[in-house]
């Protein structure tokens, strides 16, 4: 199935139904893909958060196997937390093999995984300890603006207004010389990191380091600090007569978080975002929704002042 772009505003009389509103329309948009499902919906006992829990299907995406998306919403706030893992048991709403923020003495299995676990429970995850590392946005007034790219294996969602965010989710390009059947992580806006589920550098290996073995850098940061990029970062206000009048735009690269004395153990140049792309000095005059055309395609930025962009898969004029 091609690309699925879809694009609104919510208003709702509070920032906490400004986030319930958000999470069933990320639900509702995704699981209309083929390559998506809905695995439940779920809120353990008088918890002060619910849980929404999708599954990337492996015979659409062509990796290896499923993956699952889980997002918790606070209830009082309105806020999303989301995560990723390789496997979710539905019926004891446990999670397993998702990146987390401390690799410290853990002895990870013959796919470079961590043996942590996770039971959604009354509150969202924090990341700390065995916990899962997350991506997350915290509404803010009464409304905001949002658009949803989905594809077989992987979606994006952007918000914009009182407070701006983008998830970024699902298979990254690997460009590695060890084998990696199952390549998928998150970034997102809040944060200059994000996480993938398995590292085949550290396959079999106990971890000596601080230095987390699943945690990266790959674009989710605040403007003008992006992590590596590959290629010509061009200049968004012009178009370039040497390359039929398009701009220019950088590729995003993924590298580990790292030190460099764990760069040995845990590996560094990692891979390239998808459907993605980056210049610079934006436009005046841009607005949440405005588009680039490139390619054929129309490519749109999570916020007007970022040169971060998106394929939404609709066909340029």
């Amino acid at each position: 199935m091609a690309l699925a772009y879809t694009t609104g505003t919510i208003s709702q009389p509070d920032a906490g139904s400004v986030g319930l509103a958000m999470v069933d329309k990320i639900r509702d948009d995704v699981v209309a893909h083929a390559a998506w499902e809905l695995v439940e919906e779920y809120t353990a006992g008088s918890g002060t958060c619910r849980w929404t829990v999708l599954k990337c299907l492996a015979a659409a995406s062509g990796l290896s196997a499923d993956f699952y998306v889980v997002i918790s919403r606070t209830l009082a706030t309105g806020e999303l937390r989301l995560f990723i893992c390789e496997t979710y048991n539905a019926g004891s709403h446990l999670a397993s093999f998702y990146g987390r923020s401390s690799s410290s003495g853990v002895t990870f299995d013959s796919l470079g995984r961590d043996p942590a676990t996770f039971t959604l429970g009354t509150t969202p995850t924090t990341a700390a300890g065995t916990q899962p590392a997350y991506v997350n946005w915290t509404p803010s007034g009464t409304s905001t603006k949002w658009w949803i790219i989905v594809d077989n294996d992987g979606f994006t969602v952007a918000f914009n207004g009182a407070a701006n965010a983008f998830f970024h989710v699902g298979a990254y390009v690997p460009l590695i010389e060890l084998a990696n059947d199952l390549p998928v992580q998150i970034v997102g806006y809040n944060s200059q990191t994000g996480a993938i589920t398995r590292n085949p550098a550290v396959a079999g290996v106990t971890s000596v380091t601080s230095t987390p073995a699943l945690v990266i850098r790959g674009g989710g940061s605040s403007i003008g600090s992006y992590g590596p990029l590959l290629g010509f970062q061009g200049d968004l206000r012009y178009t370039d007569k040497l390359q039929n009048a398009m701009r220019p735009v950088a590729e995003q690269g993924i590298v580990m978080d790292d030190s460099v004395d764990s760069r040995q153990q845990n590996g560094w140049a990692l891979g390239k975002q998808k459907r993605w792309r980056i210049g610079q000095n934006t436009p005046p005059g841009v607005a949440f929704g405005d588009a680039y055309a490139m390619n054929g395609t129309l490519w749109v930025p999570f916020l007007p002042s970022d040169p971060r962009i998106w394929d939404t898969g609709v066909a340029s004029a």
